[in-house]
């Protein structure tokens, strides 16, 4: 088909280039880095895993056991010039089953050192276990919150995808803040930074300024914040430690963010600014929402989604529970319990 001629004195569209094209299924990043797009059963398409070259030759994340098993994984390290079977470390950045799904095989075949953080590595331990007590509380608390039980009839088969998607697998090292990894022949520096999860970490190395952000940081979407208690006496969301952490790194001298899906990104302040934003606008339409009278969280949340898919329901509902924490923490929402169902009212 004939293109349209260019308009005088126009500038040119730039198409942006990137070093991590998911789509390519693996991308080199730096000579000692590789990109492997391993694909996902959730809407994001694929997760992330990197290949760090050298001293010891280390494996970030695994990708998940749903339509993509340990035979793929080796056919995509292949490409990159390596051998699934020589890896010598095996990193695991969180507890989701996109990220260590496939944890268990890999040190299975290559006999590799399984590293992760103190939070997250017993959780990968016993991931049929602790995932499904997870899911028992909270459906212990759905009427709390205002949700229907059917939601989770309708939900089962989902949930039944997601347990199978992993299995348990232990650590051998457990890392903390402040901790040092010798992974690809870099020293690369942890930081924890929970939100997502409890027990996230992500690494950077201060010599190059490379920031393995994982999920942390994206830069096309916000990360899911984690409820780690769902009881509504205790109740813990993951949204408030997810901007702290953002703060906390927001400031590192950053040259390339590598993240856990998707492009890499440059600008990590700008990106942290956006994300920040984002959150502020939210917590500002939850708390106009409640303006008008008292509602359940299952309310909020079909005010703020209001085509939203019932597989998606557990998602939505751990975002706005954040959202009513952090903003009874600042004095803008309170709430009151009525035949056991919480009702939350902007003060």
């Amino acid at each position: 088909m004939a293109q349209p001629a260019p308009v005088p004195g126009a500038s040119t569209p730039q198409v942006e280039e990137f070093l991590v094209e998911p789509a390519n299924g693996v991308s080199r990043v730096t000579d000692d880095i590789w990109c492997l797009s391993c694909p996902i059963p959730f809407d994001v398409g694929t997760v992330n895993v990197y290949l760090l070259v050298g001293d010891p030759l280390t494996l970030v994340d695994t990708g998940s056991r749903v339509a993509f098993d340990i035979d793929d994984l080796a056919a995509l390290v292949r490409r990159t010039g390596n051998e699934l079977a020589d890896v010598e470390q095996l990193v695991l950045t969180h507890r989701h089953v996109d990220h260590f799904g496939l944890g268990a095989d890999v040190k299975a075949l290559s006999g590799c050192t399984v590293v992760s953080s103190v939070l997250d590595g017993p959780f990968m331990a016993d991931w049929q276990g602790l995932i499904i007590g997870s899911r028992n509380q909270f459906r212990s608390w759905a009427k709390a919150f205002g949700i229907p039980d059917e939601l989770f009839v309708v939900n089962e088969e989902w949930a039944r995808a997601i347990y199978a998607a992993a299995v348990s697998v232990e650590s051998d090292r457990l890392l903390r803040e402040g901790d040092q990894l010798a992974a690809g022949g870099r020293t690369w520096r942890v930081i924890e930074t929970p939100g997502h999860t409890e027990g996230l970490i992500t690494f950077f190395d201060d010599a190059s300024g490379i920031y393995l952000a994982n999920d942390h940081v994206l830069r096309h979407i916000t990360p899911n914040p984690d409820v780690y208690d769902y009881n509504p006496s205790t109740l813990r969301s993951g949204l408030p430690d997810y901007v702290e952490s953002l703060a906390r790194v927001r400031d590192l001298p950053a040259t390339l963010v590598l993240p856990g899906h998707g492009h890499e990104m440059t600008d990590l302040a700008g990106r942290v600014d956006e994300i920040l934003v984002h959150h502020d606008r939210r917590a500002d339409k939850v708390d106009a929402i409640l303006r008008p009278g008292p509602a359940t969280l299952f309310e909020v949340v079909n005010q703020v989604w209001t085509n939203l898919r019932p597989r998606d329901t557990h998602l939505a509902v751990r975002e706005i529970i954040g959202h009513v924490v952090l903003l009874e923490r600042d004095g803008r929402v309170s709430h009151d319990v009525r035949d056991g169902v919480i009702h939350y009212s902007a003060v």
